[in-house]
């Protein structure tokens, strides 16, 4: 029954997707033109606690507060969520930090502009580079391929970083062959987010890219080192203190979150398994997902297959990862769409269409399902027999 309906998902005319691809944005663009007019009902929030630019708010507050000499409140809950309704002018849910100090280095510049100005600077560069990185691998309309993605809709509405960590994992691996030292220190970006990057160095590794993984290793180090002249050791220790509350209170008890997220540690929370249980799931998954990837990785090295898997590894395997993590899938599918049999391109059409759904589904039904939609396009990809190119795109 799925196998039939994957086929007849995978076997849409390229036309007939152009056509809703072209609706789906008209469609995003208004509701998105019309969040951000809720959002300035009350000072800079929408009047019931959340604030302009949603999760940005906490992008931005971290930059601004470590550039301007105010690091110390960054992982003070109390003290951070009074600077940020400050900023916001009306009373905001609380909002935390949960990156390391290594992102108030990447995020300075943006700490450096005012609110506005640095919230309209994030989503036009973020997009910007995931645009040019999708120019790579589908040259033709590929303005229309980097908007039209759901995700990329999710993400806006969210302020969040999903297009900025798909441009770096699409970079680091379009240019992995030709210029992989400089690979190996955009993947190292990654840094920020732990949780999404660690199946990179041992990919790397299998795949036998030394250049790229030495300057991984290299840079992911240096940037670590630079924060402790300028921010000290007890900016690390803060973040992993407040890291532990946090994974206790979010992940772990789903505080407001668990129907956006999509790792299998959530889908098993949901169901009402006790926690070890959930993290021996998790860890079967993430170790089902690290064989699979690595092994083909070993193989093949950097084939268009091998990069889609990485990118979709990177998502499943996460135990911590979101509706608007998902940005990067769109790459996963430009690199498999040419070579998919019908029932793999229908995968991962449920793949691209997910963020869409996966949170109403979660809050209806109780169950947070959406993890279930990143498999069927990991496993169809890494058991299908059919070698790939080495090639990057579309062309």
């Amino acid at each position: 029954m799925m196998a039939g309906l994957y086929d007849r998902m995978g076997s849409i005319p390229t036309a007939q997707l152009r056509r809703i691809a072209y609706i789906w944005c008209v469609v995003a663009g208004t509701l998105f033109l019309a969040y951000l007019a809720r959002q300035l009902r009350q000072g800079m929030t929408d009047g019931a606690d959340h604030p302009f630019g949603e999760d940005f708010l906490n992008f931005w507050s971290g930059a601004h507060l470590a550039v301007t000499g105010q690091a110390g409140i960054i992982y003070d809950l109390a003290a951070f969520h009074a600077f940020e309704t400050g900023i916001a002018g009306a009373p905001i849910d609380l909002y935390h930090y949960s990156y390391p100090p290594v992102m108030w280095l990447i995020s300075a510049p943006f700490g450096l502009l005012p609110y506005p100005l640095a919230w309209a600077a994030w989503q036009l560069l973020g997009w910007g580079a995931l645009a040019l990185a999708v120019r790579q691998l589908a040259p033709v309309q590929w303005v229309l391929v980097a908007l039209a993605a759901p995700a990329v809709f999710i993400n806006a509405m969210g302020g969040q970083n999903g297009c900025w960590t798909a441009a770096i994992i699409g970079w680091g691996l379009i240019l992995l062959r030709d210029r992989p030292a400089v690979a190996g220190m955009i993947l190292a970006l990654f840094v920020v987010k732990p949780q999404l990057g660690w199946l990179i160095p041992l990919t790397l590794l299998a795949g036998r890219q030394y250049r790229a993984l030495g300057a991984f290793i290299g840079t992911a180090l240096a940037l670590a080192l630079i924060t402790l002249p300028l921010f000290g050791f007890d900016a690390w220790i803060a973040y992993v203190q407040q890291g532990s509350l946090l994974k206790s209170v979010i992940l772990e008890h789903g505080d407001g979150t668990w129907h956006r997220m999509l790792s299998i540690f959530v889908l098993v929370r949901h169901v009402g398994a006790q926690i070890p249980l959930a993290y021996a799931a998790q860890a079967i998954a993430s170790l089902t997902v690290a064989l699979l990837v690595l092994r083909v990785w070993h193989r093949e090295g950097p084939t268009v297959r091998a990069k889609a898997l990485l990118v979709l590894g990177v998502l499943a395997g996460s135990l911590y990862v979101s509706d608007y993590d998902c940005v990067m899938a769109l790459l996963a599918v430009l690199w498999l769409w040419p070579q998919a049999t019908a029932g793999l391109r229908g995968r991962m059409a449920l793949l691209l269409a997910m963020p869409l759904f996966a949170a109403p589904l979660a809050l209806m039904s109780g169950v947070a399902l959406g993890a279930l939609a990143l498999w069927p396009a990991l496993l169809g990809a890494g058991l299908q027999r059919a070698p790939y190119l080495a090639g990057d795109g579309l062309r």
